[in-house]
């Protein structure tokens, strides 16, 4: 399998470098935005687009990249259910996709697993479900200057409300994708999605391996969803991202509670590494992709992301 990426960060080099050592995959190419039309139009089987999170940035890319007969794994997270929030646009792309016989994927560790996918193969054990919790503590202490800023850390509080009220802090991205996803895969219609974010100052200075950040400011923040349907609470999701979770009093981790008559809990402890598990989903989704339907796809449509073509421990 040919595989060219787009966007020469951590994720597509890593993962350029996982696959490296797996039989099957020829990489072409980890490009830089001076190589766009080099990877975009270079024909290989998947073009992974790691640039942004923003669907209306990267759909020119997903298209040239369609249009060149490629397959398309971006991790923007808006991508991961596209008709949440630009319902036109994802039409438009996956006509596209179709015409050309290829597949377009959203997806990373959260939307893609963490909130979506991992929620749903949860419910398998369930008669029913009457509702879910999903709650994710995140060190964000290995993360770059510039996604810090939009997560929302090194701000003072006048201005990190300000920022928030006009978008400029997003902190992370993908919630309510991950919910329509889930919502569909099971058969749910969600009413309306309600948001709360709130900052966290920090007391000290915490050095990280690409700054630091002085007292006072936001050193974290936590997001809290609520999808709602029938009048009523159904998901909620609660984000938790620090410089140092410890000072919250918390450690890394992730669950999952689903309401049923045959309910279920299950906990990751540690949590995810975000940036590890990422790396390792976009190179474990490849074939899965190749394999899909033409046309957008999610990860409810989809078997699970499996590390195919690994070496086998000896």
């Amino acid at each position: 399998m040919k595989v060219a990426f787009y966007g020469a960060g951590s994720v597509s080099r890593s993962a350029a470098e996982v696959l490296s050592r797996r039989d099957g995959y020829e990489v072409v190419g980890v490009f830089g935005r001076d190589g766009r039309e080099a990877a975009l139009t270079s024909g290989a089987d998947v073009v992974v687009i790691a640039t942004t999170s923003f669907l209306e940035q990267v759909a020119p890319d997903i298209r040239l990249a369609l249009e060149h007969g490629s397959n398309v794994l971006t991790t923007a997270e808006e991508a991961a259910f596209p008709w949440r929030a630009h319902g036109e646009l994802a039409t438009d792309l996956d006509a596209l996709a179709r015409e050309h016989g290829v597949s377009i994927l959203g997806g990373g560790v959260n939307p893609g697993y963490a909130f979506d996918a991992l929620v749903l193969t949860a419910t398998g054990p369930c008669w029913d479900v009457a509702s879910i919790e999903v709650e994710r503590v995140v060190n964000l202490s290995g993360f770059s200057e510039t996604i810090l800023a939009r997560l929302g850390i090194g701000y003072e509080l006048d201005e990190f409300e300000r920022l928030v009220a006009r978008g400029d802090i997003t902190g992370h991205i993908g919630f309510p994708q991950s919910m329509n996803v889930v919502a569909g895969g099971l058969g749910v219609s969600i009413e309306r999605i309600d948001r709360v974010m709130t900052p966290v100052l920090g007391d000290r200075l915490y050095e990280r391996p690409h700054g630091s950040t002085p007292p006072g400011l936001t050193a974290g923040f936590r997001q809290h969803y609520t999808a709602v349907v029938a009048g009523k609470p159904w998901f909620t999701a609660l984000f938790t991202g620090h410089l140092d979770p410890a000072d919250l009093g918390l450690a890394p981790r992730d669950s999952i509670t689903v309401g049923s008559s045959t309910p279920v809990h299950m906990e990751i402890v540690p949590g995810l590494n975000p940036q590890l598990a990422s790396v390792a989903l976009v190179a474990n989704s490849l074939r899965r992709l190749v394999a899909a339907r033409a046309g957008w796809v999610s990860v409810a449509e989809l078997p699970p992301a499996t590390p195919a073509s690994a070496p086998t421990a000896g």
